[in-house]
């Protein structure tokens, strides 16, 4: 039997969350012309613990109504967005940018939805969206940099420092110092100390970091080396560490996890010890090569170790039950320029999530708004930690969706840059440290400069007076790379009023370029890149 709504009446509990899931169903209904009413169709958003309490959620109808049930408080929230979304043509594109297509809302009985996402933990820190609540809960993100508590139905929460924080615990210096013994007594006593007080001061804590320094720099007394060498990787030494804390902390906090580091000197699984059942270790993909998928790179770059991150994660996945991924989605040296890694982000997310991965994060340029593609990228990998067994087809749907919404109907003129670049890309490796000629000679833009720039001008010139800006700012990528062809004073004076003006930043961590800078240099020469 086929059901078309037309008038509705919602019923739901009176907690927050719940409360807030009517409102917003009631609100987007009314926008597809379903009247909410006394005596329609019933529409009950409910609890239901016999769901997945990884954010599980059922919707499903028959002639006497539709149940849109969860098993947590995001989960109701989620089941009524996903049904909007898969069932009313909604989409949330990026904060204050949503579509809702024409037509009715018709479905036939049975179950509409039943979904539990693939990984526990999801948070993703673009600008564009890494702080804003109601966005991330709409794309089912359950943690970000915003307030997630009360009608958001809360959030992952972190007891103290988000990560880098083993000097910090022992005092021994800040996140970029290097790191402290960790075969001494006294550097365990003070953190285990300093856990304790964090998850004092936090009582929601769900997780707290102890995760070794940003840097290579590492302990090699005699006692630290020895276990190093009996673990084969210093992993072992940094595991035992955190296997201290999270087992004195285990009677007292029996839902914390200590979360740790898996990156760059630690990246290799230990030969011996194993992560206790409380602890989370987190592996960092820092040294691959993002232009290809994992399982189908090359290698082709002295900077890109994609095998060994393969191999890792595999080993990893033998001695630990919780493993999240810090992974890395833009060109951390080189935040303006083409950065062509879509042809990667679908199949390593599925890659992922078939090696019993349980939490993402996709690092992006989370410091300022993006010159290049970061708001479609923000989108997408929204979408994929949602469901990283997406199509090829389904990824590419909601990429046209996002590009036709957000720069108007020069999109398709985007989309062939875009494809174009990552066809490109296949033919050599890039890492997230790297010159932007490193994957795509400069050879290659030069041949299609004409073509591009043909591109990007009907793009600005279908766009609307509201789009026009989104290309604008986008287009600096090719302004960037266009200046590294044909250096020129006048072209980088533009080029740098054109990207201050946008409180954009050009590397992590680089706020300006320095006065005393030669601008009739390429702009990839205007930093010291060694940071």
């Amino acid at each position: 039997m086929s059901i078309t709504l037309k008038q509705v009446s919602i019923i739901t509990g009176n907690t927050e969350p719940e409360v807030f899931a009517a409102e917003e169903l009631q609100k987007y209904l009314e926008k597809k012309n379903v009247a909410v009413v006394d005596g329609g169709y019933p529409i009950t958003i409910t609890y239901d613990n016999t769901l997945s309490r990884q954010d599980g959620f059922r919707v499903s109808a028959d002639a006497n109504g539709m149940t849109i049930a969860g098993g947590t408080e995001h989960a109701i929230l989620y089941g009524v967005y996903k049904f909007l979304e898969q069932y009313a043509g909604v989409r949330y594109f990026l904060p204050g940018l949503e579509k809702i297509s024409a037509g009715d809302i018709s479905f036939e009985e049975g179950v509409l939805i039943d979904f539990t996402p693939a990984f526990e933990y999801r948070q993703i820190n673009w600008n564009a969206v890494r702080d804003n609540a109601e966005w991330c809960t709409k794309q089912g993100i359950n943690s970000c940099d915003a307030d997630m508590s009360g009608k958001f139905g809360g959030k992952w929460s972190y007891g103290g420092l988000f990560v880098h924080t083993i000097g910090i615990l022992t005092e021994t210096g800040k996140w970029a110092d290097p790191n402290p013994c960790l075969c001494d007594p006294e550097n365990l006593k003070k953190a285990i100390k300093n856990v304790r007080a964090a998850l004092e001061a936090n009582p929601n804590t769900d997780i707290v970091s102890v995760s070794q320094n940003d840097n290579n720099t590492y302990c090699k007394c005699e006692k630290c080396q020895a276990v190093d060498e009996e673990e084969g990787s210093p992993s072992g030494n940094m595991l035992r560490f955190v296997n201290a804390i999270a087992a004195d902390i285990a009677e007292d906090y029996p839902h914390v996890v200590i979360d740790t580091l898996a990156y760059n000197y630690t990246q290799a699984a230990p030969r011996i010890t194993k992560p206790l059942p409380n602890v989370c270790v987190r592996l960092c993909s820092i040294r691959c090569c993002f232009m290809h998928p994992f399982t189908k790179c090359p290698n082709k770059s002295v900077w890109t170790k994609t095998p060994a991150l393969r191999r890792d994660l595999v080993e990893w996945g033998k001695i630990c039950k919780r493993i999240y991924i810090w992974d890395y989605t833009t060109n951390f040296k080189f935040y303006v320029p083409t950065f062509a890694n879509f042809g990667a982000l679908r199949e390593n997310m599925q890659f992922y999530a078939e090696n019993n991965v349980r939490g993402m994060f996709p690092q992006g340029n989370s410091q300022s708004i993006s010159g290049e593609f970061g708001e479609v990228r923000a989108y997408l990998l929204a979408k994929l930690m949602w469901n990283p067994y997406m199509t090829e087809e389904e990824y590419s749907r909601h990429m046209d969706e996002f590009l036709e919404a957000y720069y108007g109907d020069g999109w398709t003129y985007l989309r062939k840059y875009i494809d174009q670049t990552t066809e490109w890309a296949k033919d050599g490796c890039m890492s997230i440290y790297e010159n932007p000629f490193a994957a795509i000679p400069g050879e290659k833009y030069a041949s299609m400069e004409e073509t591009f720039d043909e591109w990007w001008n009907k793009a600005e010139e279908l766009a609307s007076e509201d789009q026009k800006e989104n290309v604008r700012r986008s287009a600096l990528q090719w302004q960037y790379l266009k200046l590294m062809l044909h250096p020129s004073l006048e072209g980088s004076k533009k080029l740098l009023h054109d990207v201050k003006s946008r409180d954009i930043l050009w590397l992590e961590r680089k706020y300006e370029v320095e006065d005393a800078t030669d601008l009739s240099l390429s702009p990839d020469h205007w930093f010291d890149y060694r940071y």
